[in-house]
């Protein structure tokens, strides 16, 4: 989350008792984690490379990076999910990836602002910026 972003301070404390929660892990999928390298990159130039290159190859507790860089049969997997999706949602090419991810690894929870997600069969959507009842 960009710090200048109206939203950074909520989502900020909405994430920070999840990743220093020993016991939560946390999975990206890598399209997402491209999205954000280029975020870095475009923003903060060789320090945004560096930021991307710690995240990617440094030591820490609460992210682990698994790739599941996709193939033929994946695409196919992945084409069927934003056909049933794809023309009545907001669920997207990268967004259906991500629910491949999540399917693959049997993950039923994401944190997103995407209210696409919540059209989902068994994806449980927690939204850091919706107000809290």
């Amino acid at each position: 989350m960009v710090e200048t972003s109206k939203h950074h301070r909520k989502v900020k404390t909405f994430l920070d008792p999840i990743i220093m929660n020993d016991e939560n892990s946390l999975i990206v999928n890598e399209f997402v984690m491209i999205e954000l390298f280029h975020l870095l990159v475009k923003q903060k130039g060789k320090q945004g490379c560096q930021i991307a290159e710690y995240l990617l190859n440094g030591d820490h507790p609460f992210f682990q990076v698994k790739f599941d860089i996709l193939q033929d049969s994946d695409l196919n997997e992945v084409l069927m999910i934003l056909t049933k999706y794809g023309r009545t949602t907001t669920i997207g090419g990268r967004d259906s990836s991500i629910i491949h991810s999540m399917t693959r690894h049997k993950i039923t929870n994401i944190i997103t602002n995407d209210k696409g997600f919540e059209n989902v069969a068994g994806i449980k959507v927690l939204d850091p910026i919706a107000p809290v009842l």
